[in-house]
């Protein structure tokens, strides 16, 4: 009999199909996979035995993949359609499959001695792994802090997935993403009061990942053996920045990175990028670049580009005959308390003495440096976090993701005309926030309502566009999305009426 299995894949990158080869081998029956943009296909020419045989195999060893989707029979499929080629790329992802991993810690035995010495020591390792070089060393607040004074994001290595609900509230999405075989970073929220210190994460969540090539398999393994189930670490001079990864009730989302998704064949394009930043900008942007994706670019449609560190945030429209125009701007604004808190004072006098009262009340906010080298939403949630003592836009987010609400207070958002051009009002923001905290709402309130009155914002305007342009189409991308509070709320509202378009293939953002 025939059967013919479809796997939705959300990748033209080949190593899935690969394994499935792999396992066909393995399995001896007949049976043949192609790849083709979107999907895979395993077709079986068997006894029904041997078939169900093969798919106990597939259960068992197939692994997971943050670019897998659905999965079914089909009765036939367009033979005509274009079958994905290797192009001779070659990807810098280690397949670690449970039996390459068991052949790895069989077929090698290397020395960590002096690593977990230092380690277990309190000092830092400088280990080589095949993506470059990496500082590990156990949690400690002084020497994490050191790294990020530095410029660095330090990430935690499990070495013992068995400890992991030991110290995060971990669900099985959670989990299913550390194991699949793009290993890639996933933000888990710590459980009460193991992070009370503050020895792993500024805040109550850390992104997360587990061994994703043979040097690191083996030094995780050492580390277990010690006693380490789980090291801190910096990238030091990586190659590529691992894939960080979220996800909602439809999709798994691809935050940013490129490691094990670049270099990658664009069939859209029909040419190889070998990075996120070579994509994008040759595209135009991640707006145009995602419309080239879903193939939307001759229908009119609203881009939702909001991005916490890019300078050219905004929501756009595209127009077939015309291109992209802006709608909204971001605005990138002066990195600076004294500054904000006159630009507020100059809106009316209502709002000089909201200025006068507030730096009475709290004084040390007029002390407080905020960076100087962030743009777009960091420098606006920056200026939110000082009037509210919070330390930075991380420490922002993450205080909102671990708010329990379900609904909150509306912050203003509002819209100031400069030159012809509609931006958003960020002193109207900071304003608002000032306002609440003068009659003394609790800081998880506010920061949890700023998501939520963003998520109206886009909302309102989306449907004010709309009007004028009959689009039905609503793109939605940059990080920012990766706020699991914006996106859900923006989503729930907007899919009521529109068609609600994320990346699957590339990043939100880069």
């Amino acid at each position: 009999m025939q059967l013919i299995y479809k796997i939705e894949f959300n990748t033209t990158n080949l190593y899935f199909k690969y394994i499935i080869e792999k396992l066909i081998k393995e399995a001896k029956v007949n049976a043949i996979c192609k790849q083709y943009q979107g999907f895979i296909l395993i077709i079986l020419e068997e006894e029904a035995s041997n078939i169900e045989s093969f798919f106990a195999l597939l259960e068992k060893k197939l692994p997971m993949s943050i670019f897998i989707g659905n999965s079914y029979v089909v009765e036939s499929y367009d033979e005509n359609l274009e079958e994905i080629e290797d192009f001779d790329i070659k990807q810098n992802l280690t397949l670690l499959t449970n039996d390459a991993i068991k052949q790895i810690i069989e077929e090698n035995n290397i020395d960590f001695l002096n690593d977990i010495v230092k380690i277990s020591k309190g000092e830092i390792s400088r280990f080589e792994t095949h993506n470059g070089l990496k500082d590990y060393f156990l949690p400690n607040k002084n020497i994490r802090e050191d790294f990020e004074k530095r410029g660095y994001e330090v990430k935690l290595l499990i070495t013992n997935t068995t400890k992991l609900d030991e110290i995060f509230d971990l669900n099985m999405k959670d989990f299913q993403l550390l194991c699949s075989i793009e290993r890639p970073l996933v933000k888990l929220k710590f459980k009460l009061l193991k992070n009370a210190n503050k020895e792993f994460s500024s805040t109550n969540f850390i992104y997360a990942k587990i061994p994703d090539d043979k040097e690191v398999v083996l030094f995780a393994k050492s580390l277990k053996e010690n006693g380490i189930d789980y090291v801190l670490y910096a990238n030091d001079e990586v190659y590529q920045d691992g894939l960080k990864v979220t996800y909602n009730k439809e999709q798994n989302i691809i935050v940013s990175g490129d490691k094990g998704l670049f270099p990658k064949y664009d069939f859209i394009a029909r040419k190889k990028f070998n990075s996120s930043k070579e994509y994008f900008d040759e595209n135009g942007g991640v707006y145009k670049a995602i419309l080239a994706q879903v193939a939307k670019r001759l229908v009119p449609s609203i881009g939702v580009y909001f991005s916490q560190n890019n300078q050219k945030s905004s929501i756009s429209i595209n127009l077939p005959t015309k291109g992209i125009k802006q709608i909204i701007v971001i605005p990138n604004i002066h990195n600076n308390i004294k500054n904000c808190f006159e630009e507020i004072a100059d809106i009316d006098e209502h709002c000089a003495r909201l200025i006068t009262n507030f730096s009475k009340k709290f004084p040390f906010v007029l002390e407080s440096d905020v960076p100087a080298n962030a743009n777009g939403f960091e420098s606006i949630i920056n200026l939110c976090a000082k009037v509210l003592g919070i330390n930075s836009a991380k420490e922002f987010e993450d205080t909102a993701l671990s708010a329990n609400l379900s609904s909150g207070i509306q912050i203003d958002m509002k819209l100031i005309n400069f030159d012809g051009i509609n931006y958003l009002d960020y002193r109207r923001i900071v304003q608002s926030i000032m306002a609440y905290k003068m009659a003394d709402v609790d800081n998880i309130t506010l920061v949890y309502s700023f998501y939520e009155s963003l998520s109206e914002f886009i909302s309102n305007y989306v449907n004010e566009i709309a009007k004028e342009t009959k689009a039905t189409d609503v793109v939605l991308c940059g990080n920012m999305f990766a706020n699991s509070i914006l996106l859900s709320k923006a989503i729930k509202t907007l899919s009521k009426n529109y068609n609600t378009i994320l990346p699957k293939e590339y990043p939100l953002d880069y």
